[in-house]
């Protein structure tokens, strides 16, 4: 474990259940069972186990979260991993929950601008340590405002259907560079972000598979930042483009994503978020399966711990120095 909290970065963890939150199998997500544990105890687990996550701050019901803290001896991991878990009340958003939370890991004296928190959901049982680690190190070497982490095609073949395995298919978003998936792990100093009430859009409207609702949400944010209207060319076909391939029209597509270049749309969100926005790839593929629906639960409760240990294995091949995307070339990240 590292040593002190210089280089260890919080974590918030949110469970909540309010506004658009979906539920499944008619329950809040966070306490569904996976493999005999709530879903959120499996993702707890991760991040105690992080070297580089020095507090969690779980965001949620919180009389139910401190019941099942307690339950599953998370408090316990916490002391011996040096690694404090707070449990903050929910309010009525996603924005509302990050924004105030995060608030609260302030210590009492400024300034504070270059704070950075490692924010994810409570849906992504499959996450393990490794990717975690993996995500924070790539992201803090960045050293921009804003990392969201993607997730390549290839690496989610393994989960899909085969051989008579159970699987889930994902949607992915098409570039140049290839077929991603964003990964659902974002590393954020939320007072260098200047539009950052858009993250409550962006939720709202966050399903890939929803075509219409995507492009409301992007014809919406731009007419708001017309200076940055060249954008929606590239978010149009990026949308286009996964969903001709999601319907089965991948020679299209590939056409299609040759014009959309991942150092664009990197450009286009720095100035729709007025900071300095890049992604880096993790190639585990366990923080990119989110827990959307009654079909997925089942599917990942009966594969879960083959899956885990896939991930294991990976981890075991990249040895110390983590995933082979780690060094990647630098690309200058604009602001507004």
């Amino acid at each position: 474990m590292m040593k002190g909290n210089a280089k260890r970065v919080q974590a918030i963890l949110l469970a909540g259940d309010r506004g658009h939150a979906r539920a499944v199998k008619g329950r809040s997500k966070a306490f569904v069972e996976v493999a005999g544990r709530p879903m959120i105890v499996h993702v707890m687990e991760a991040l105690l186990h992080t070297p580089e996550i020095s507090e969690v701050y779980v965001v949620g019901d919180a009389v139910r979260l401190e019941k099942i803290i307690a339950e599953y001896g998370l408090l316990l991991l916490a002391a011996s991993r040096s690694c404090p878990v707070h449990i903050v009340p929910q309010r009525e958003t996603l924005y509302d929950n990050i924004w105030y939370t995060f608030l609260r890991t302030l210590p009492g004296h400024g300034p504070h601008e270059d704070r950075a928190v490692l924010i994810l959901p409570a849906d992504i049982p499959l996450v393990v340590p490794e990717e975690l680690s993996d995500f924070v190190r790539q992201s803090k070497a960045l050293g921009v405002d804003y990392v969201l982490g993607i997730t390549p095609h290839s690496a989610l073949l393994p989960y899909e259907p085969h051989d008579g395995q159970p699987g889930i298919r994902m949607a992915s978003f098409n570039l140049r560079e290839g077929r991603y998936r964003q990964n659902n792990l974002h590393y954020v100093c939320p007072l260098r972000l200047g539009n950052r009430h858009y993250i409550q859009d962006v939720y709202e409207n966050r399903y890939q598979r929803e075509v219409g609702h995507m492009l409301r949400l992007g014809a919406r944010i731009l007419w708001r930042e017309y200076r940055h209207l060249w954008v929606l060319f590239y978010y149009a076909l990026m949308h286009l483009a996964a969903s001709l391939d999601w319907r089965g029209y991948g020679k299209l597509a590939n056409r299609l994503r040759a014009w959309i270049p991942l150092a664009r749309i990197e450009r286009g969100i720095s100035g729709l978020l007025r900071t300095r926005f890049r992604t880096v790839i993790t190639a585990f593929g366990g923080a990119a399966l989110d827990v959307d629906n009654d079909q997925d639960l089942d599917v990942v409760d009966k594969m879960l711990f083959p899956w885990k240990e896939r991930q294991a294995r990976l981890a075991r091949a990249q040895g110390p120095h983590g995933s082979q995307h780690a060094a990647q070339p630098p690309r200058k990240a604009s602001a507004a």
